[in-house]
């Protein structure tokens, strides 16, 4: 059974729909005062902890693909 192809432009809004309500909430989480149940951490604050968070989501990968100096044509190499 042939799937058939998905536009590209398509792609990017469905999953910008479905994830910029996630973002924000995070976000307000992440600003309001502890006594409305946030965190209370403020811009600055809130921008650190994504910024570490991004830092690690992106950080070096598994060590064992790092010992792989030529990979095989087509392997996926973690970021």
């Amino acid at each position: 059974m042939r799937v058939p192809a998905v536009p590209n432009v398509l792609l990017f809004w469905i999953a910008f729909v479905l994830t910029h309500p996630l973002g924000a909430t995070a976000g307000d989480f992440l600003t309001k005062p502890l006594a409305k149940g946030g965190l209370d951490l403020g811009t600055a604050g809130s921008l650190a902890v994504c910024s570490v968070r991004r830092c690690q989501r992106a950080g070096p990968g598994h060590p064992a693909g790092r010992l792989t100096t030529n990979p095989a044509p087509g392997a996926y190499l973690a970021l």
